[in-house]
């Protein structure tokens, strides 16, 4: 009984989430990365309900405008993943550069050493080198990956009407503008005019190349899976600890911040090869067991950050359920390999 009854929720979940895809890429981003993770804390809902309402709006203005833009950018241009990752990329600089200027001052809380370590000429290259391309990934990659999934047709749709995306444009732009005020208030930080001309100046350069990137870049070199399901979930599993890891051992180690800043590139690049050259195409088992694995250590980090009230697992047995009709919905004959179209 209980298993059908959760089978029944979790039917009844894909079915309305089908029937309304901008919700659905709404729930993901910026579920994925702010709630899952326990960035903005679910249990806030009890602890300080206008802190919760607050976040929700910014971060449905940020994650959830970036990401529908960037959505029909892909569709529109008719490109692939490489265009995905580099608006991504744009993405990341516009919320943690020029919205939080977690890129740039050395005292934001969330950079924590980092502000010190690897800050140079008003960067902190270290930690940027870690959260523009968590942004790129988690907060618009896995959600537009996983709505694709759940409503195939959205890979060829555009979401959003020519109103809709000016309207969208200017969402964004107003809730940067927001932020960028009430940090400036709350830590009496500006980082300048040149970063911020700089900054826009990067994500100027990353939206020119992912308007000329190739739709087959990043596709593997054969259509043939070549790891298994469950390989491709722990080399999931491991990229974000990776990550961390990189950051805060050259630290702890005495390595200079600038060949920290290198390595924290390469192992995320040597991911992102490695993951590109499994020919996982057609393989829709293989993106969930890759995009599951992506997600555990971040489910894991925001139970852990909300232990004296982990209501992050409300959002954990969702996303269960999410997954788990979603490798029900797509046949076992694709096997248990990795494939992205």
């Amino acid at each position: 009984m209980a298993a059908g009854t959760s089978e029944s929720q979790g039917s009844r979940l894909l079915r309305s989430l089908k029937s309304h895809p901008i919700l659905c890429l709404l729930l993901l981003t910026p579920g994925i990365p702010e709630y899952l993770s326990s960035s903005s804390p679910i249990n806030a809902l009890v602890l300080n309900p206008f802190q919760f309402a607050f976040q929700l709006l910014a971060n449905l203005g940020l994650y959830g405008s970036g990401a529908l833009l960037i959505h029909d950018a892909k569709v529109r241009w008719n490109k692939g993943w490489a265009t995905v990752l580099l608006l991504g990329f744009a993405y990341g600089i516009l919320e943690e550069g020029v919205a939080l200027s977690t890129m740039f001052n050395p005292n934001a809380g969330p950079v924590g050493s980092l502000g010190a370590y690897g800050h140079w000429l008003g960067v902190n290259w270290v930690w940027s080198a870690g959260i523009v391309p968590f942004h790129a990934l988690w907060s618009i990659s896995i959600p537009i990956l996983l709505l694709g999934l759940s409503v195939s047709e959205t890979k060829t749709r555009r979401l959003l009407s020519r109103r809709g995306t000016m309207a969208t444009i200017m969402i964004l732009g107003a809730d940067v503008l927001f932020l960028m005020v009430i940090v400036n208030h709350a830590t009496g930080y500006w980082m300048g005019y040149p970063i911020l001309l700089g900054s826009a100046l990067s994500i100027a350069a990353l939206v020119w190349a992912a308007r000329r990137a190739s739709p087959a870049a990043l596709l593997p070199p054969s259509d043939s899976p070549k790891a298994s399901g469950r390989k491709v979930l722990a080399i999931g599993v491991s990229f974000f600890p990776a990550i961390l890891l990189s950051q805060s051992l050259g630290e702890g180690a005495g390595v200079p911040a600038a060949v920290d800043f290198v390595l924290v590139i390469l192992i995320q690049a040597a991911y992102l090869w490695y993951l590109a050259r499994q020919g996982w195409r057609d393989n829709e088992r293989g993106k969930l067991a890759l995009s599951l694995g992506l997600l555990i250590p971040i489910m894991v980090f925001g139970v852990v950050a909300e232990l004296s009230l982990p209501m992050t697992l409300l959002a954990d047995v969702v996303v269960v359920l999410f997954f788990r009709r979603l490798w029900a919905a797509y046949s076992p004959k694709t096997n248990e390999s990795l494939t992205v179209s």
